[in-house]
């Protein structure tokens, strides 16, 4: 069977796209491959091979599981069932950090970039691997934070693929806590970026998702209670708590929400820190994505 007839036989039956890059995986070839050489025959275990990887994905498994990887912000994330795909509006959580850490007026004597609900790690990895000025400076401390001991494992893996497994502390927790113990003060001195990618569907959101993400990404990455919110909640509960019992020169945070989301978390965030006023920033479809807050 050639790959032109393989397309041919399964195009009515899968996006074209993925049928390409299942074709070039099977192959171990690339998408440019496939377009270039229809007439290729493909063996025996190669079409074994196509067969078990497009069975998946009709029954709805997301193309980045079959794969075991997915590429976010220019680099390469090895993904399974206990992490959540990266998407591509997280990235503006990327660009926002590395935004807000150019400002900062160098060197700073302690400076620490915590990812709460790290996953994957591609955000903390992208960061520590993308921002040039911090590399080499032993005051910046990275810390990538998951209640799940099976994502850490894999963020580890990512971590050390991408070269910066020396840089990032991976530790296990519910949100801030862990940070908290392993944090070096240098009372004044310190500043913290805080960056949160937690669950924040609400009950309707997530139950009208689509059938790759309800019965295949892990719902604990996705679902949260309290119209989405109690993650969030929590978090900044907990860096009250944290902030009542010292003092830093400054804190700031970044979190990825749902665009419905804006109002009630600008609520709930003036409710706990009274003086804060928060700031959100649109996506590239021009939707409400990342709040940020600055506490000084």
């Amino acid at each position: 069977m050639t790959i032109s007839e393989i397309i041919q036989k399964y195009t009515n039956k899968l996006d074209y796209l993925d049928l390409e890059i299942l074709i070039a995986n099977s192959l171990g070839k690339t998408r440019e491959f496939v377009l270039t050489y229809p007439e290729y025959k493909l063996t025996k275990f190669q079409i074994s091979n196509f067969k078990f990887q497009i069975n998946r994905r009709l029954k709805g498994e997301p193309i980045a599981y079959i794969l075991g990887h997915k590429e976010f912000y220019g680099l390469d994330f090895i993904v399974n069932k206990h992490t959540l795909v990266p998407r591509p509006e997280t990235e503006l959580l990327v660009e926002l950090v590395l935004n807000e850490i150019s400002n900062f007026q160098f060197p700073i004597s302690n400076l620490g970039i915590v990812d709460i609900g790290t996953g994957s790690g591609n955000i903390i990895i992208s960061i520590a691997n993308l921002d040039s000025r911090l590399r080499g400076n032993d005051k910046v401390e990275y810390f990538g934070i998951d209640i799940s001991k099976e994502a850490l494992t894999i963020a580890k893996k990512n971590a050390a693929a991408n070269g910066v497994d020396k840089k990032i502390k991976f530790l296990h927790g519910s949100l801030l806590e862990p940070f908290i113990g392993n944090w070096k003060l240098e009372i004044g001195n310190s500043t913290i970026v805080i960056v949160a990618n937690l669950p924040y569907l609400s009950k309707e959101i997530y139950s009208s998702a689509p059938i790759d993400v309800k019965k295949f990404e892990p719902k604990s990455a996705l679902y949260s209670p309290e119209a989405g919110l109690q993650h969030y909640r929590k978090l900044l509960e907990q860096l009250q708590d944290f902030l009542a019992n010292c003092q830093l020169s400054h804190v700031t945070c970044f979190l990825e929400i749902s665009p419905e989301q804006k109002q009630p978390l600008a609520k709930l965030i003036k409710s706990i820190f009274p003086k804060t006023k928060p700031e959100f920033k649109k996506d590239l479809a021009g939707k409400w994505r990342v709040c940020k807050i600055e506490i000084k």
